[in-house]
């Protein structure tokens, strides 16, 4: 009885074995359609399903769980990404396609639809196909084979099924981080690892040619007079190439390689006669002076021929590196981003005048932050306490008139004096700590934190200590830097927790916060952030935002102090 249900189950089995090309060019078709493509992906699986019940393996866990779908704002908008829609059909529909092809669990069943036809189609047709044929020659002079052949396929079939299930259960079970899962996805890297290695190798190849080809042009537009149109374009496509180099060695190797590359220079003035400069030469217009500086600044910029030198060193060590790559690729990785680097890198000269440009904007910056804080102030005063100064004034002129003849009504008019020049003196303490907190001159940085995390109205919690004190204007920055992040955390990033994490080196100090909030800050859309960056990097800091949708947003103040 146990064989004959196998055989059975072995018909079954060969007939989900036939239909699976079918099932999978079925997917493909609706994936050249793209519209019914995740309908049709998720209605494939009730023929794995079955054959994973078949076999007796799980479906549990073989498959992502479905996105949630979009939730209205109040305004009955929906918001995605950046965007508010109307109708949320596109975003979803984007959604659950991702969701559909992304699944591991459904590349392994298309992987099975194909493989299942040779393979498992072939385990289960034996014992039916044992049985078909004895019945076949039973009826042709071969008779006396068909008692062996039913006989042998009846028997075979639960191994046979056996068999199957086995090949089932490892081509459609929810995949564990096991042995063989470690072994494909160590191959897997490898092989990415390999394709970076030659990827940078032909980067380096494009970049020889680019070379090459811009020095077989550089005679013709010298010798026709068009360098002074054509030739910085050349370069700046040229530095495209490098800067995409610069860019992937980041990304696959984690070496950050600065742009080495002189700032441009400004554009011309004009004399108060109204016309341009350049050398003895007067122009009535800028574009020809500004053209010449532009040339002069791509010929006289040695980031311009190390870029060239860059392209060839490259190609010559790309070659070597995709032969080496394919067994060690993560050291040849690194030695490629080396030689890169060593090449690509900013050279001093490059480092001085990057360093001389960002603080002149930073001066700059400063002096408009001042003059604003300025202004600020004599607006404060002039509007807060200085108004009453001079309404207490004149109270008090009234009360030297009426101290003889009223002296009751005198008394009131001291008393609301009194309570005038306390408001003015609040005023002129807000107005003061504004400037400089008093809890931070007096106490230093660490505990005025602590006290912007008792006043803020989230759950701020402060971790970490400061060994030493810093310079009054490195504080105060590191301060109102805490100060705006933790204002904006409060009104835009709608956070309920907040954690502050001081840090501080014998070169540097660094704080960190931390809100869990809804995140998307970006410093491009807002002037707070970027008055926040312009103001650190008048002290050489910087900021830095990691802030994804959805949270948590990790800001990073940066300070040196060596």
């Amino acid at each position: 009885m146990r064989a004959i249900r196998a055989l059975v189950r072995s018909s079954l089995l060969l007939a989900l074995a036939l239909a699976g090309p079918l099932a999978f060019a079925f997917v493909v078709l609706s994936l050249c359609l793209v519209l019914p493509a995740p309908r049709v992906i998720v209605s494939t699986r009730r023929l794995t399903r079955l054959a994973r019940r078949l076999a007796g393996v799980s479906n549990e866990g073989v498959y992502w769980d479905p996105p949630a779908p979009l939730v209205p704002e109040p305004d009955g908008l929906y918001r995605v990404d950046d965007k508010l829609m109307k109708s949320p059909w596109w975003p979803e529909f984007e959604r659950r396609l991702d969701w559909a092809t992304d699944d591991p669990g459904a590349r392994r069943d298309m992987i099975w639809m194909i493989t299942n036809f040779f393979v498992g189609g072939v385990l289960a047709a034996l014992s039916p196909g044992a049985v078909v044929a004895g019945v076949w020659l039973l009826f042709t002079s071969w008779w006396p084979a068909t008692v062996p052949l039913v006989v042998a396929g009846v028997l075979a079939a639960p191994a046979l099924v056996g068999v199957h299930n086995q090949w089932t259960s490892t081509m459609l079970r929810a995949k564990r981080d096991g042995r063989m899962f470690r072994f494909w996805a160590w191959v897997r890297r490898r092989i990415t690892q390999w394709w970076h290695a030659t990827a940078l190798f032909l980067l380096g190849f494009a970049s020889t040619w680019f070379t090459l080809l811009i020095m077989a042009g550089a005679l013709f537009v010298h010798w026709f007079g068009l360098w002074s149109i054509v030739w910085r374009p050349w370069i700046e496509a040229g530095r495209v190439l490098a800067n995409l180099r610069r860019e992937l060695i980041r990304e696959w190797t984690g070496t950050t390689i600065p742009l080495p590359y002189l700032p441009k220079p400004p554009p011309p003035r004009p004399r108060p006669d109204g016309m341009y400069r350049r050398g003895r030469q007067l122009y009535k217009k800028p574009t020809m002076p500004m053209r010449l500086a532009m040339y002069r600044w791509v010929m006289t910029d040695p980031a311009t021929w190390r870029d060239f030198a860059s392209g060839p060193v490259d190609t010559v060590v790309g070659l070597f590196a995709v032969v080496a790559s394919i067994f060690a690729p993560r050291r040849v990785l690194r030695w490629q981003a080396r030689v890169s680097k060593a090449l690509l890198a900013p050279t001093k000269a490059a480092e001085l005048a990057q360093r001389v440009q960002r603080l002149t904007e930073t001066r700059t910056d400063a002096t408009d932050a001042q003059a604003a804080e300025l202004r600020r102030i004599e607006r404060d005063l002039h509007d807060g306490a200085q108004a009453r100064l001079v309404a207490l004034g004149m109270t008090l002129g009234a009360v030297e008139k009426l101290i003889d003849q009223d002296p009751e009504l005198a008394k009131t008019m001291v008393a609301k004096s009194r309570e005038a020049s306390a408001d003015a003196l609040v005023e002129l303490r807000d107005l003061v700590r504004g400037i400089h907190p008093p809890v931070l001159a007096e106490r230093g940085l660490a505990d005025a934190v602590r006290a912007l995390a008792l006043d803020s109205p989230l759950s701020v919690a402060v971790e970490g200590t400061l060994a030493n004190r810093m310079e009054a204007p490195i504080e105060s920055a590191a301060y109102f830097a805490v100060s705006e992040l933790l204002v904006n955390a409060t009104k835009h990033a709608r956070a309920d927790h907040v954690v502050v994490h001081l840090g501080q080196s014998p070169d540097a100090l660094r704080i960190t916060v931390t809100d869990d909030g809804r995140g998307g800050a970006n410093p491009g859309k807002g002037t707070g952030l970027q008055g926040l960056q312009r103001r650190l990097a008048t002290f050489d800091g910087s900021l830095t935002l990691d802030s994804p949708r959805g949270g948590p947003t990790v800001a990073t103040v940066h300070i040196p102090t060596g």
